[in-house]
């Protein structure tokens, strides 16, 4: 379990699933926005999940190309453009509306880039946590 981002990742995942949220709640209001909410986020904290631990599975191989950042930019790529066919597919499944496309690809984006948003503001917000989180 030694590498593994795992509060980091749920606190992201948190954060990015409530952006998600509040984008079913403006797009699908009226329409069983509640259930598809309920939905979406544990599937936005698992692809935050993965997102945040790309590092630590590469690590696990022991290929030189696995050191490059650009692979590691580009499988987060791949895995926030899962995460937009993923909503949108659930959208247009639960809802006559569905998302709005810019919501679908601003919570993509928001998955590709949470391990970098963590860098920024983990340093700030890991001393407020509990011992058992840092």
């Amino acid at each position: 379990m030694e590498g593994i981002v795992l509060v980091p990742a749920l606190l992201m995942g948190v954060i990015i699933g409530l952006v998600e949220v509040f984008f079913v709640h403006a797009d699908e209001a009226g329409m069983g926005w509640l259930m598809h909410a309920l939905h979406a986020l544990p599937f936005t904290m698992l692809f935050v999940f993965v997102s945040m631990n790309i590092s630590f599975a590469l690590s696990l191989l022991n290929f030189a190309i696995t050191e490059n950042i650009w692979v590691d930019i580009g499988i987060r790529v791949v895995i926030g453009i899962i995460a937009m066919v993923k909503i949108g597919a659930a959208a247009a499944i639960v809802g006559r509306v569905g998302e709005k496309w810019y919501h679908t690809v601003a919570i993509g984006i928001l998955i590709i880039v949470a391990p970098y948003i963590w860098m920024l503001v983990g340093p700030t917000i890991t001393p407020l946590l509990p011992s058992w989180a840092q």
